[in-house]
């Protein structure tokens, strides 16, 4: 079994398309099928389903793809530490990012890790809090940013700042010249949020449960810019974190009490494995950003 052959599955798995996932690899389709036959060989078992002219994962295939993708990382852990022995002048950093943070901490955090290491590459992708938890346990991230749930799922966590959730409206609302509204007042109001799949949506539901409120969910939309986009054009009102709040001109925002929604932001990695170098300086670049004056 080679390298090459793991690499060959990992990107078919993603593509589910061999011209596509050639196209990726920069190499030929029939170089590609003939890297994965020899590993189905060697493995025994088909991995995929032949389906059209695509592909899907098989039974064998799924059970395979998270001890590939171990595998893999486990070798660039390796070549990392080699790095880690002088200076920090290659490899590749994975993260996982929740969309909160992707323009608010994110940039800012890459740019100061950039200027120190800048023979590291980082693959950053925008994910919900739980799959960036299975993208860790499965190997396939390095770092996820994101907040503290009640069950990490036996990741740990380098805690980086507490924020509150707050309420958003464009300026013309009724309520834009209140600088606190208690959460009951958030009964029977419309508004946009997001979907129940996203943790913070569901810290939200607690809180307003907790008070007894329930506001007249008109839209749920993925996106918190999104969000605070739409709440500009339509004038129906959000609750976003009070960072992101913070980054539309055309909106107000109003903190929520009684109770507080807050979450509190973390670094996730996974426990099993000692983290890199780089990991470890692209986490101290993202606590330099938090605690930069402004």
């Amino acid at each position: 079994m080679e390298i090459r052959q793991l690499r060959y599955f990992l990107d078919i798995c993603e593509t589910e398309h061999l011209t596509r996932s050639a196209a990726n690899l920069f190499i030929t389709q029939s170089t590609l099928s003939h890297g994965l036959r020899q590993l189905e060989d060697e493995l025994g078992v088909a991995l995929f389903e032949r389906i059209g002219r695509g592909l899907r994962l098989s039974q064998a295939g799924r059970s395979f793809r998270d001890h590939a993708s171990r595998a893999l990382q486990e070798i660039e852990n390796g070549r990392m530490a080699l790095n880690d022995l002088g200076a920090l002048r290659g490899g590749v950093l994975k993260l996982g990012v929740i969309p909160s943070y992707m323009t608010t901490l994110l940039p800012p955090a890459i740019a100061r890790f950039h200027q120190a290491h800048p023979g590291v590459d980082v693959v950053a992708r925008d994910m919900t809090a739980d799959a960036i938890h299975t993208e860790l346990l499965a190997g396939r991230l390095d770092l996820g940013i994101s907040f503290d749930a009640s069950d990490q799922g036996g990741l740990l966590a380098d805690p980086l700042f507490t924020e509150r959730l707050n309420l958003v409206v464009p300026l013309e609302h009724p309520l834009a010249g209140r600088r606190e509204l208690p959460m009951a007042r958030l009964d029977g109001l419309p508004c946009i949020l997001q979907p129940r799949a996203f943790i913070t949506r569901r810290l939200l539901d607690a809180a307003l449960r907790s008070c007894g409120a329930s506001p007249r969910v008109r839209m749920e939309i993925d996106s918190v810019s999104a969000l605070l986009a739409t709440a500009a054009r339509t004038g129906l009102t959000t609750v976003v974190p009070e960072r992101a709040a913070a980054q539309s001109p055309e909106l107000r925002s109003v903190r929520l009490h009684d109770p507080v929604p807050q979450r509190r932001a973390v670094v996730l990695r996974r426990p099993s494995t000692t983290p890199g170098r780089a990991a470890q300086a692209f986490t101290e670049a993202v606590q330099h950003t938090v605690n930069e004056p402004g």
